[in-house]
């Protein structure tokens, strides 16, 4: 799966980290949401996360693994860049 910035998924949280969650999608992919994308940083211990589904957008798609946020603000920042489909 090919991963392209402003695209919207749903992964799977497979991995806790200091800095961040690696998530994985479909077709083994993998991403990782820096902790400051995490909208439930700094809670505390995020080991309970892992398997749980994930809505996500890629923000950098040029490093890897891409980078991505579970951040509502990102989420829309996404929408308006995503050219419009069929328009």
């Amino acid at each position: 799966m090919v991963l392209r910035l402003h695209q919207e998924f749903d992964g799977a949280v497979v991995a806790v980290h200091p800095w961040g969650l690696e998530v994985e999608f479909e077709g083994g992919t993998r991403g990782l949401i820096d902790n400051t994308k995490d909208p439930a940083w700094p809670s505390g211990d995020r080991s309970s996360i892992v398997g749980e589904v994930l809505h996500v957008v890629v923000i950098d798609d040029q490093r890897d693994p891409v980078r991505l946020s579970a951040l509502d603000v990102d989420l829309e920042i996404a929408r308006t860049m995503r050219p419009e489909v069929g328009g």
